[in-house]
């Protein structure tokens, strides 16, 4: 297999990607200490890319003090698929998140297959409690005694039982790591009432429907406005028992309509089945559900109102409507 081997994988399908995993080469640790890699999201719908991140890196940093091979997600501008990397900054930094620990498979329940390589494992990494801790990575080499290009598959284990996603991801050896979040004083990604980035896609899913405008209108849809603004808003200033709460709350939408009729999550729905949904829980007889809805209307609403655009259209000088 070529260097071009990773970007070939763009287009192919989840069980081609699946028999790469099962048939994957083994990689040795000592390849990968010190290195950035470039990610590629692959198998996802269209769907859920839009809610999450299509490009992105992975580090693989060996801990001076206790000899672990540990590394986290850089999120990236969503420049393109072949632009250079651009992290996004937070306060001057890369914003860090979903931190793991790299690990040998023996003894870490997997589907039947995956344990021809290492395992990213996000249970043993600095990450606040959630959806996250359930997640491994199986990481598998293309080509046979190479560690430049690498394919990566996430699953669950709930309960003792392995569920397989379709999140596959390839990885290309980038560059070496310049920057180690554990090194700062006070690591950003060890926030624990921070939400992870798919965490903030189903928010920014929900917020989007509740806000309902396309731009028809001349007002900017949701996904146009700074969300990063938005979310250091909201980590500085709001009370931290708010915070807490958000996460139980932005779970309870996000996959209530899976119980509800729909068999499918929030983000997977399409406009009108969300704009449906959010109508039968307005008056939901579970104030647990109301008060989610109303809660994440709230933030919606401060969110959009924060953009300047959209604050200019209600100004007295434009009789105060849109």
């Amino acid at each position: 297999m070529g260097h071009s081997t990773a970007r070939a994988l763009r287009d192919a399908d989840t069980s081609t990607l699946r028999e790469l995993i099962v048939q994957g080469h083994p990689i040795d640790p000592s390849a990968l200490e010190g290195w950035v890699y470039r990610g590629t999201a692959l198998g996802l719908p269209r769907v859920a890319q839009q809610v999450t991140w299509k490009t992105f890196q992975k580090t693989f940093w060996r801990e001076p003090s206790s000899g672990r091979l540990l590394g986290w997600n850089v999120r990236l501008e969503q420049d393109g698929l072949d632009a250079p990397s651009r992290p996004k900054l937070r306060r001057g930094r890369p914003v860090t998140e979903w931190h793991y620990e790299v690990v040998s498979p023996a003894g870490v329940p997997m589907p039947d297959g995956f344990d021809r390589g290492l395992v990213i494992d996000y249970a043993r990494g600095a990450n606040p409690m959630g959806i996250i801790r359930v997640i491994k990575d199986p990481l598998v080499a293309l080509t046979p005694g190479s560690a430049d290009e690498l394919l990566g598959v996430s699953y669950a284990v709930v309960a003792g039982k392995c569920i397989e996603t379709p999140t596959y991801f390839t990885l290309e050896r980038e560059s070496r790591i310049d920057y180690v979040p554990y090194e700062d004083p006070a690591p950003p990604g060890l926030d624990p009432l921070r939400l992870t980035a798919v965490e903030r896609g189903w928010a920014e899913a929900l917020f989007g429907a509740i806000v309902a405008t396309g731009g028809d209108d001349g007002l900017p849809p949701f996904e146009q406005i700074d969300r990063e603004a938005m979310w250091r808003g909201f980590e500085e200033a709001t009370a931290p028992l708010v915070r807490a709460g958000l996460r139980p709350m932005l779970h309870t939408l996000t996959f209530l309509p899976v119980v509800s009729g729909y068999g499918r999550p929030f983000f997977q729905l399409s406009s009108e089945e969300r704009a449906r949904f959010l109508g039968q829980i307005d008056g939901d007889r579970r104030y647990f559900v109301r008060q989610s809805l109303v809660t994440l209307k709230t933030l919606a609403c401060f969110a959009y109102f924060d953009d300047p655009r959209v604050r200019a259209r209600y100004t007295p000088e434009n009789g105060g409507v849109a």
